[in-house]
């Protein structure tokens, strides 16, 4: 049976306009607070009945499949030589004067090893929204954390922002790399509502996971492909509503997606995955340097808002250690931890931390000094993200 993912606001002061010619929800006047919750329910022709005539009722949609944004293969990648730090000192994050002092971050992913050195000293606020536990079986959300704000391991610098006092930590995949949309939208509000100021994330709505289990259930390839595209629409549409109910948004930040080939083709370029692509959220590239400067790794999607490092990236390793890994969603950790610096400059300047100061503060430093000329803004958007 197919679920639904049912939006509304507890307290009431937001509504479906009569005419959705813009956003899908509005508040019932200007500035009107909300508190956006969500709720699953299976779908039948009665439940629609009940839902479509229920004034409380803002969004229903389809739930989808999501999955990890995973590391791509060391092959090729490796930047024989670079130094552990490389993509720390690319970012100007060693020369910085600032370390993410008081910056509130969340990071939406598999967890975390909560016993790695590189997080001793920080004030770890966990939720599990996928039942498998906060500890990080996969890796993937302890190698993130480790280079947003990881201190330093035996030696090693590994995090852009390592005076960052505190980490909020959603777990919306499993182990497996895993989940569905709800868990994602959930851990979304609840990183917001509990006082983050930056989130980052590297997740996407898994079309093809969804089409396949429709198939798979019995439904003619043209219907499931149907729903399963419909469900994406939807689930992007919810993540923009959300962020706009929230009146004061953290930054929201996402790697664009791993999903391009260029060695394969140049031609056939992939965009931001969703939900990067949504609006209110800036989607992150990743970089590698090649013989002529830095340039996009042959598998970060075109058209990311920044760029930043993401290639040969070491940082925690799930288990204790380091590790090296390939994504963007390491090239979206580094703009996360840059992120936080920003967050303490601009505290230290009195001016006000909010989402639309620290994207106006990335995008307005972004350089592309140091950039091999082929590459474009199609590429790496405004450029590599640069610390205070």
């Amino acid at each position: 049976m197919q679920r639904l993912i049912v939006l509304r606001d507890r307290a009431g002061n937001w509504e479906r306009p009569s005419v959705t010619l813009q956003a899908i929800a509005a508040p019932k006047w200007p500035g009107a607070p909300a508190d956006p919750w969500i709720e699953v329910v299976d779908y039948d022709p009665g439940t629609m009945a009940d839902l479509t005539s229920d004034p409380t009722l803002l969004f229903a949609t389809p739930l989808i499949r999501t999955r990890l944004i995973g590391p791509e293969p060391l092959d090729d990648l490796s930047l024989n030589g670079s130094a552990p730090d490389w993509g720390v000192r690319q970012v100007g994050a060693m020369d910085s004067g600032f370390t993410g002092a008081g910056a509130r971050v969340a990071l939406l992913d598999t967890g975390i090893d909560t016993a790695h050195p590189a997080f001793e000293g920080v004030s770890l606020t966990t939720r599990d929204f996928v039942g498998t536990g906060i500890e990080d079986a996969n890796g993937h959300g302890t190698h993130l954390a480790g280079t947003i704000l990881g201190r330093d391991v035996d030696g090693t610098r590994i995090g852009v922002a390592p005076g960052t006092p505190r980490l909020i930590v959603a777990k919306a995949l499993t182990d497996g790399g895993q989940g569905t949309s709800d868990a994602f939208l959930d851990a979304l509000i609840w990183a917001a509502q509990t006082g983050a100021e930056i989130i980052g994330f590297a997740a996407k709505f898994d079309v093809l996971a969804e089409t396949a289990a429709l198939i798979a259930g019995g439904l003619p390839e043209s219907l499931a492909h149907g729903v399963a595209m419909t469900a994406y629409r939807g689930n992007l549409r919810m993540v923009e509503t959300i962020l706009l109910m929230l009146g004061q948004p953290p930054l929201v930040l996402a790697a664009v997606g791993n999903d391009c080939l260029r060695t394969f083709s140049e031609r056939e370029i992939a965009g931001p995955s969703a939900p990067a692509a949504a609006r209110g959220v800036l989607a992150v590239g990743a970089l590698t340097m090649g013989e002529d400067g830095l340039k996009p790794t042959p598998f970060s999607n075109a058209g990311p808002a920044l760029a930043a490092p993401g290639a040969a990236i070491t940082s925690a390793c799930a288990g204790g250690g380091l590790r090296a890994l390939n994504g963007t969603s390491m090239a979206m950790a580094h703009a996360v931890g840059v992120a936080a610096l920003w967050s303490e400059a601009l505290r230290r300047q009195d001016r006000p931390v909010t989402a639309q100061q620290l994207a106006a503060s990335l995008v307005s430093h972004a350089t592309l000094s140091g950039m091999d000329p082929r590459a474009t803004p199609f590429d790496h958007g405004k450029g590599l993200v640069q610390a205070p």
